[in-house]
């Protein structure tokens, strides 16, 4: 008896599809242990940050019941603002989804999501084509922006191992400053006083499926959560991601090309992303304007860390999520609840279903560290204590970062948002270096380095906006940080530091 392919097991010998397989399949997946263990620990994160929830609307005296009753209500009753609201964070999702299949971490699916955006708007309002092709070139050419946007940090990660979440995060800001630019000046629709685009040529919409709020971004979401799939298990490209992601040395030794397969990787989520923010433009804005994405981007993270970056986990996670934001209007509308309180809820969740992997790689790296300390205490202790000195800097930069904000926002300090920009970023590097030095990767004294420059040169631009409290913790970091690299280097005089455990 010949072994089936895997295309040719789901078709029939008349052509059909063989519907006992496919459900056998499904029957398989459901119980598979590994998914009830997902399940359980998805469904009692989102039971914990419900119960948090409710002891902060407690706390802060929001009648809970009302809270809950309409936030259900306004999700059952509004199903189409919950498809309408989750069908962007389905892109965004995947995007994030697929590139952690390769072992990456994409946190650049704003910027995407934004540049796909953009490319959409210029050809829905500066072409005039038939129908059907002009809605399927404005969408393919949001998608092909979304590519070049996220293989740019694939090749910079695959030939010159630059790390993909500085890039990617970097490349996202830089992706809402340059459309902002673009909107306000070269592009901007001279009649209006907002910063936007022409409106898309009718040809370029979207058809509606249901109502205002759905159209047919919702069907291609569909269709990407079944491609991304399929591409990820029952093909070539999608086997060699996969085998990268979890050893790219022994990929590489069994012939996979793990620089290819890294770029193609962000190139293929930045294009995820892209078609995303295509779909809102042709099917909603018709237009682009300055600031329209609410996170959608950032959100997209949160759906695939609760859906686990499996695609169908994803599409689940979007529904979800848009269910919340839905059921959240109705919530203030009604129980004068803030619809902020639904951004806490799903930060709460992520928290919840982040924690065990954290908890189980701080373990690691302390059962390292105590190794170390018994086999050669000074210099595991100066180490340890430079990692302490770069989360101690994200920390306080955080803290920094928000305190400077409001301040701004008060006017008790004068514009800085070169100040406040440069905080986030420093706290980024801090948190970065801090991972790498847990790992014990020489790569960590560097952006303790970088960090350092970033301190000074707060204090700086803390001085000329006359704030004394941002030019003393600065230059108290600044000099600290410069310090502990320079003892690390003295007491590893061959090479920085030794080599960590497992990561």
């Amino acid at each position: 008896m010949t072994e089936e392919s895997p295309e040719e097991e789901y078709v029939n010998k008349k052509g059909g599809f063989n519907l006992r397989v496919i459900y056998d399949r499904i029957i398989g997946k459901l119980s598979d242990p590994s998914f009830h263990k997902t399940a359980i620990w998805s469904t009692g994160s989102i039971i914990l940050a419900l119960v948090v929830a409710a002891v902060v609307m407690v706390m802060t005296g929001y009648n809970v019941g009302l809270a809950f009753l309409t936030l259900l209500w306004g999700a059952i009753t509004q199903f189409d603002r919950v498809l309408f609201f989750g069908t962007p964070l389905i892109f965004t999702g995947l995007s994030v989804a697929l590139a952690f299949k390769c072992g990456l971490f994409n946190i650049g699916p704003e910027g995407q999501l934004y540049m796909g955006a953009m490319a959409a708007a210029i050809v829905g309002y500066m072409f005039s084509l038939p129908i059907v092709i002009h809605q399927l070139t404005a969408l393919l050419f949001g998608a092909f922006a979304g590519f070049l946007y996220g293989l740019l940090p694939g090749i910079l990660k695959a030939y010159r191992g630059t790390h993909e979440v500085v890039t990617t995060m970097m490349m996202s800001y830089s992706a809402l400053l340059f459309t902002a630019w673009l909107v306000a000046y070269p592009l901007k629709d001279t009649t209006q006083t907002l910063d936007r685009t022409p409106e898309i040529l009718a040809t370029a919409e979207l058809p509606k499926l249901l109502g205002p709020f759905l159209n047919l971004s919702l069907i291609i979401a569909i269709l990407a959560v079944i491609g991304v799939d399929y591409l990820i298990n029952r093909t070539v490209l999608g086997y060699e991601m996969r085998a990268v992601g979890q050893n790219p040395t022994a990929a590489e030794t069994a012939g996979v090309n793990p620089k290819k397969n890294i770029a193609l990787a962000l190139g293929i989520a930045g294009a995820l992303a892209g078609l995303g923010g295509s779909g809102e433009i042709l099917g909603y804005h018709h237009l682009f304007q300055d600031n329209w994405s609410t996170g959608l981007g950032w959100d997209g993270i949160t759906v695939a860390v609760l859906g686990n970056n499996n695609p169908w986990g994803v599409l689940a996670g979007a529904i979800f999520f848009g269910a919340l934001r839905a059921g959240g209007i109705q919530m203030q509308r009604i129980a004068g609840v803030p619809l902020e309180m639904v951004r806490v809820i799903q930060g709460l969740i992520v928290l919840f279903v982040a924690a065990p992997r954290a908890i189980d790689w701080l373990s690691k790296r302390g059962v390292d560290y105590a190794i170390w300390l018994k086999r050669d205490r000074v210099p595991a202790l100066v180490h340890l204590c430079t990692s302490g000195i770069a989360g101690a800097s994200a920390i306080i930069c955080l803290t920094v970062f928000g305190s400077f904000s409001t301040m701004m926002e008060a006017g008790v300090v004068g514009s800085g948002g070169s100040v406040t920009l440069l905080l986030f970023l420093t706290s980024l590097i801090s948190i970065y270096a801090l991972i790498e030095l847990l790992m014990r990767k020489p790569r960590g004294l560097i952006l303790l380095v970088f960090a350092a420059i970033e301190w000074l040169l707060i204090s700086a631009m803390g001085y000329v906006a006359r704030s004394m409290v941002i030019v003393g913790q600065s230059l108290v970091f600044g000099v600290v940080m410069l310090l502990m690299v320079v003892l690390v280097v003295k007491v590893f005089p061959e090479t920085p530091v030794d080599s960590g455990g497992d990561n």
